[in-house]
């Protein structure tokens, strides 16, 4: 028998508001640290915080969806 992991919807759609609620501290310790400190704000750690706000929002679009 071939099995696979399947989560549930509501366990999704909670994975996906984890994962945005991790991504707006990323955004915060990359934006509000440099400014504290007198550096300069970095562009990767941006664009790594913007794809997984878009994991986090796919992920919680999956959830809530009628398949």
């Amino acid at each position: 028998m071939c099995y696979t992991f399947i989560m549930k919807k509501e366990t999704l759609k909670e994975l996906g508001k984890f994962i945005l609620d991790i991504t707006k501290i990323v955004i915060a310790i990359v934006v509000i640290t440099p400014f504290v400190k007198g550096g300069e704000v970095e562009i990767l750690p941006i664009f790594s915080a913007v794809g997984m706000a878009g994991f986090g929002l796919y992920i919680t679009n999956k959830g809530v969806k009628d398949e």
